[in-house]
């Protein structure tokens, strides 16, 4: 990164002290920084690439271009269980075209199943359960469900970042614990990058990409809002000539837009009902269980079923 920041200042025209007293640093940081002795985070990182007039992302690790879909290193089997439900789409671009948008679905089912796990998290604790109950079976972290919420810039790069790693680690199905172990980090840690509570070293950025198989720049990108994916695949649809494939990915995105709005509530229940299950088996009372849900008993005794 030293490197880049160093081409683009020469590019500028700017000297290490001109760039500096631009952006209220010293020249010996920016000398540090260049060299790669000092570490950088990524509120430095954002500041600097505003100041030399590109984006952050053309100073990160890497190509500065990188060909379309190559920002995930590999393909998860749960991000193409979609597609693989319209089977009649034979055609590898097309299924291509398919990605971002289920890439988005499902994300945004892992979102919704955590917040179920969150809502009876923070009901337990009232109820009086121990953390270790509370932990084990709903896979979050003391941090998670007893956070004090702090006011924060939802508008920040720190916060945006913050946001998708946890998205990825959601993906990937890892706890916060999990993640920490594989970055030599602490739950703690984990959880105030992902709340955007604390600036984040790009060296350890970097080893949250790896551990997460994504590529660093992809945790710069935000996830589009789903009108708007919507919106941008319809238009990708319409610049397919052959009539029979536009009318089939016509027909995946009027599926995957009712089942949108209707599957949100299904999947926290569902959740919730699996979360129930494991306080069964862990002893809790049934009362207990059902005030903290939200269940009825009919519904505890739900067989567990994939939605």
């Amino acid at each position: 990164m030293g490197k880049k920041i160093e081409g683009c200042r020469i590019i500028q025209g700017y000297t290490q002290a001109k760039l500096a007293s631009k952006i209220g640093l010293t020249y010996q940081e920016i000398h540090s920084f260049e060299l790669g002795c000092k570490p950088i985070t990524v509120k430095e990182s954002c500041i600097i690439a505003g100041a030399l007039s590109v984006s952050v992302i053309d100073l990160l690790p890497g190509p500065t271009v990188l060909k379309e879909n190559s920002w995930y290193e590999d393909e998860d089997e749960e991000i193409l269980y979609l597609t693989r439900i319209y089977g009649e789409i034979q055609d590898q671009e097309l299924r291509k075209k398919l990605y971002p948008l289920i890439r988005f679905i499902y994300v945004s089912e892992k979102i919704n199943q955590e917040e179920a796990r969150l809502e009876i998290a923070k009901n337990l604790v009232k109820e009086g359960v121990s953390t270790d109950i509370i932990c084990q079976v709903t896979r979050l972290s003391i941090y998670e469900y007893d956070d004090a919420e702090k006011e924060i810039c939802t508008d920040s790069t720190l916060y945006k970042v913050g946001k998708r790693i946890r998205e990825q680690r959601l993906i990937r199905r890892y706890t916060q614990e999990e993640l920490a172990n594989k970055v030599g980090s602490t739950p703690k840690e984990i959880h105030d990058y992902e709340q955007g509570y604390t600036d984040i070293p790009i060296e350890i950025l970097d080893k949250i990409a790896k551990a997460l198989s994504v590529n660093i720049k992809a945790l710069f990108l935000g996830l589009t809002e789903y009108e708007n994916e919507l919106l941008r695949f319809t238009d990708e649809c319409k610049k397919i000539e052959d009539q029979e494939s536009r009318d089939v990915l016509n027909m995946v995105v009027r599926s995957l837009s009712e089942g949108m709005k209707t599957s949100k509530e299904k999947v926290k229940k569902a959740e919730k009902i699996r979360v129930a299950k494991d306080l069964v088996k862990e002893g809790v009372a049934i009362d207990i269980i059902l005030r903290t849900t939200d269940l009825t008993a009919e519904e505890l005794e739900t067989p567990n079923r994939h939605l």
